[in-house]
């Protein structure tokens, strides 16, 4: 992690769940408008090659898909136990890792019940201890502010089931981990569980 910084991973969780409440209306609102197109009395068909309408009807069920998807995941997220993890915890669901590429490049993911793929973006003062400051400076905002104190982190979310995190439940800090991408082979070492 930066600096080996701590995170409080309730800020993390919390940012999750926002993400998956605006995905959420936003499907809803996609629905509700796919529903009205392919209901409206314009789009009906004239002749069996104008299928506006159908398409409309299946845009309309698939965001209502999302929609039942997000809500299945807040509910997995609302009820996630953040666990704590040590030195010599096995990495677990709600697990905080970074990983190290062989070029020395770090990547921090987030072992979640859902929502993969989601970025959170976290400013971090690079100047407050955040393991002993209770009053922690970490700007959830995605905003890019130009102080040259903060340093920018941004963590992906990943599930037990992708590839990724197959590989990584159950291993433990300085474990190192190939994924073959395509015919290439990376290997990470873990460097950092929380």
């Amino acid at each position: 992690m930066v600096n080996n910084t701590k995170f409080d991973k309730r800020l993390i969780l919390d940012r999750i769940i926002s993400g998956l409440e605006l995905a959420k209306q936003a499907a809803m609102s996609a629905a509700k408008q796919a529903h009205e197109t392919a209901t409206h009395s314009e789009t009906v068909a004239k002749s069996k090659y104008e299928t506006f309408s159908l398409e409309a009807s299946y845009l309309a069920h698939g965001q209502a898909q999302r929609v039942a998807e997000c809500e299945v995941e807040l509910l997995d997220y609302r009820s996630l136990n953040l666990g704590c993890f040590l030195d010599e915890s096995a990495i677990d669901l709600s697990a905080l890792v970074t990983l190290e590429d062989e070029l020395g490049i770090e990547n921090t993911y987030f072992i979640g019940p859902g929502a993969p793929g989601m970025k959170i973006a976290l400013e971090i003062d690079k100047n407050i201890d955040l393991e002993t400051d209770k009053n922690t400076d970490i700007d959830l905002a995605a905003g890019c502010h130009k102080n040259s104190n903060k340093e920018q982190l941004t963590i992906t979310v990943i599930t037990p089931s992708s590839p990724l995190g197959q590989l990584l439940m159950g291993k433990y800090l300085d474990d190192s981990v190939r994924l073959n991408i395509g015919e290439q082979p990376k290997v990470y070492e873990i460097t950092g569980v929380e």
